[in-house]
């Protein structure tokens, strides 16, 4: 009986989810297609809109169902792409751009300012509005992205909340020992830190070093660019981030901002200031015809992104989280790109803070095959630190801002033993096993003096491993490598000192290297083809329903809808025409100035 109440259930479920899925295909295909039969004729009076507060993500992943979101989140490299663009674009008259706290990382947030300065220097005017930046909190680096418009309005009841840059830490030691938990953890070496707050009940020597450092190099950054935009002493910046936050009338006085006003007077200084121009979102703007004129590309590069903690598998759960990278599915998108002869190079744009060490060798493995048959160009975003630094390493070029998280070449592993707590709780584990390791990964039990010799060696070997394949990356010597690694994190600035990257610039700067490294001039467009090809997101649903990725239930209805995917071709080719527009920009190669 409990079956056959689970199936009624299902059966219905199905029923409701497939009126819910038939009646969506109409208004997803009207919403999304709507006036997308082809590129629409741009107006010629325009004004690019920012909306600095929604932020940019990292970039699309194209896979599983990201397709049917009615609003999908602008990547970063749209947003440059457009930027740029827009430069030489006699259409658009300049950029307006909202902005109230921090949405982007400081990497990313550099990759934007330099992009407005190269729009600046067009002489179209950059204005800025903010109800506040920041209020209650800290927004130092929000205000740092906000200095590089040419006119930065606030609202007369906002603050600017330069307040300088900090890390607190949370340790658990004491907490841990009270429960009677424990941490064993092997490290190599001394800055390879990233389980301290167990450990330790305060930061290490070594840490606080590599902290002070990285927090040093922030702080000179934000205090040199904010200088350098608004024409200030750096003595003068620092004076004002030691006073603020700041309210908006001080900023102003200290000229840190150029009007205050409220949303409706901005509006009509930009209406008189560039007056008709109709606003334009980023995604609208690429999907509008180029302006005439613009040379067909002749080079076909490959954009591949690796985002999030490096894991060891295939991307193929249709239902999962799109934050990892997978190794199978990475090396693959490697391995394409490589082999498809029409690629000339492969950019690869890395934002990971490491993971898998396997998982990081496998990928490195398909990107030294690959740099054998084409440039392979890294560009790294907010971080790429021990296996996304990894992946870097054996690059042509690698391009890192200076506010990128690098380094940590080192490893760390360990476990949380809790024999204590269960001795406080009276529970005793008892044990039957083959093997003298056989116990060696139990939270119930410490390492042994012999585990702990045979996990040194084998810690050891992992780290020999990593700075040997760096410095044959870097074409040092391991010991000079030895200096930079040790498990020590650094900012891009000084990573580019260190010699783990090559030049400091953002993801537009490492397009215009690779132009260089194939013959182009800085002026030639390309063409940027995403690997690997995203999804449909039809097809996705569909090859759900045919392989039972469902959950119980769901299944014995839903399968009845894999028979429909002939049926519903036209909402396949709808959603490619759209594509083929430009508002989900990399499903189809866009073209690069």
């Amino acid at each position: 009986m409990k079956f056959l109440g689970k199936l009624l259930v299902g059966v219905l479920a199905s029923i409701g989810f497939f009126f819910v899925v038939v009646s969506g295909v109409g208004v997803y295909v009207a919403l999304k297609t709507e006036g997308m039969t082809g590129p629409v004729a741009a107006p010629d009076n325009m004004v690019l809109s920012l909306d600095l507060d929604d932020g940019f993500v990292e970039g699309a992943s194209g896979r599983r169902f990201e397709g049917f979101a009615l609003h999908s989140r602008t990547t970063l490299q749209d947003a440059l792409v457009a930027i740029r663009r827009a430069k030489d674009d006699p259409r658009v008259k300049g950029i307006v751009a909202n902005l109230s706290g921090q949405s982007l990382g400081l990497a990313q947030t550099q990759d934007v300012r330099d992009v407005m300065a190269e729009f600046k220097s067009s002489g179209k005017p950059t204005l800025l509005y903010s109800e506040t930046i920041g209020e209650g909190t800290a927004a130092t680096a929000a205000y740092y992205l906000a200095a590089s418009f040419g006119e930065v309005w606030v609202q007369p009841s906002g603050n600017v909340g330069l307040a300088g840059i900090g890390i607190e830490q949370p340790f658990f030691k004491g907490l841990l020992d009270r429960f009677g938990v424990k941490a064993n953890v092997i490290q190599r070496k001394e800055y390879k830190s990233a389980m301290e707050n167990l450990t330790n009940d305060k930061i290490s020597p070594a840490n606080k070093e590599a902290l002070e450092a990285m927090l040093g190099s922030f702080f000179d950054q934000f205090v040199s660019g904010i200088a350098k935009d608004r024409a200030l002493e750096p003595a003068a910046v620092r004076r004002m981030i030691d006073k603020g936050p700041l309210l908006a009338q001080e900023a102003l006085g200290a000229k840190l901002i150029d009007r205050l006003g409220y949303r409706d007077e901005f509006d009509a200084a930009v209406d008189e200031k560039l007056p008709d121009a109709k606003s334009v979102s980023i995604n609208k703007y690429l999907a509008y015809a180029p302006a005439k004129g613009r040379t067909e590309p002749k080079k076909r590069v490959a954009i591949i992104h690796a985002v999030g903690e490096i894991a060891r598998g295939r991307d193929d759960d249709p239902f999962g989280s799109n934050d990892q990278v997978m190794s199978d599915t990475m090396a693959d998108a490697v391995s394409d790109a490589a082999d498809d002869a029409t690629i000339d190079a492969i950019l690869l744009r890395i934002d990971s803070p490491g993971g898998s060490y396997v998982a990081s060798d496998t990928i490195w493995r398909e990107i030294v095959l690959a740099k054998a048959k084409k440039p392979i160009i890294v560009s790294m975003g907010n971080t790429a630190a021990s296996g996304g630094y990894f992946l870097a390493m054996p690059a042509d070029r690698i391009f890192a801002q200076p506010g990128t998280i690098t380094g940590s070449i080192g490893v760390i592993m360990g476990k949380l033993v809790f024999a204590g707590a269960f001795k406080k709780l009276d529970v005793n584990w008892d044990r039957i096993s083959f093997g003298e390791s056989a116990g060696m990964f139990s939270s119930t039990t410490e390492f042994s003096e012999k585990e702990l010799a045979r996990l040194n060696e084998m810690i050891d070997a992992a780290y020999t491993d990593f700075t040997t394949k760096a410095a044959k990356g870097r074409g040092r010597d391991v010991a000079e490598l030895e200096r930079s690694a040790r498990g020590r994190v650094w900012t891009g600035a000084d990573a580019l000192k260190a010699g783990l990257v090559d030049e400091l610039g953002g993801f537009s700067r490492a397009i215009d290297y690779t132009k260089e490294k194939l013959g182009l001039a800085a002026t030639d467009p390309i063409w940027l083809v995403p690997f690997p090809a995203p999804e449909d997101p039809w097809k996705a649903l569909f090859k759900a329903l045919e392989e039972g990725e469902l959950p119980f239930g769901l299944m014995n209805g839903m399968s009845l809808l894999s028979s429909l995917a002939e049926r519903l071709a036209v909402f396949n080719d709808a959603s490619r025409a759209l594509n083929r527009t430009g508002v989900q920009l990399y499903a189809e190669p866009i073209v690069v100035n």
